[in-house]
């Protein structure tokens, strides 16, 4: 016997995280028209250890230090962490901004801008499917 109510809370977790990558996608796209192109640094990795049944993963999250077009230095993390997504310390990496939200900045790779959009997609056509299918059977 499915739980009450349980396919509309898939569906609007679904619908909800749509709303997050289109939110996403539209920020990347503002980087794109209105962003400032600086070069950043890779300053650290930030390295979370998860042990769950027995198997070890390791995630990075890169910590990136730029100067904006005002003097400010400015450090941000990545929107995407996950394993293998670190970057080496001391590289030298794109960056756009926006001027005047300097903490809403992207590392201007594939992985960094299409990444968090393509996950929030992926996941919630997840959710989706779920509420669909306990909602049809």
């Amino acid at each position: 016997m499915a739980v009450p109510g349980a396919d509309l809370l898939c569906v609007a977790v679904g619908l909800l995280l749509y709303a997050c990558a289109w939110r996403d996608a539209r920020l990347v796209r503002r980087l794109r028209r209105e962003g400032f192109r600086t070069e950043g640094l890779v300053v650290a990795n930030i390295v979370d250890r998860h042990s769950q049944n027995g198997n070890r993963s390791t995630t990075q999250t890169p910590v990136i230090r730029f100067h904006d077009h005002q003097g400010y230095m400015v450090e941000f993390t990545t929107a995407v962490q996950g394993v293998g997504l670190g970057l080496a310390n001391g590289r030298r990496v794109d960056v756009r901004y926006l001027p005047g939200e300097s903490q809403k900045a992207r590392v201007w790779m594939r992985r960094h801008i299409i990444g968090p959009a393509a996950a929030l997609t992926l996941i919630g056509t997840l959710f989706l499917g779920f509420g669909l299918v306990i909602a049809f059977s």
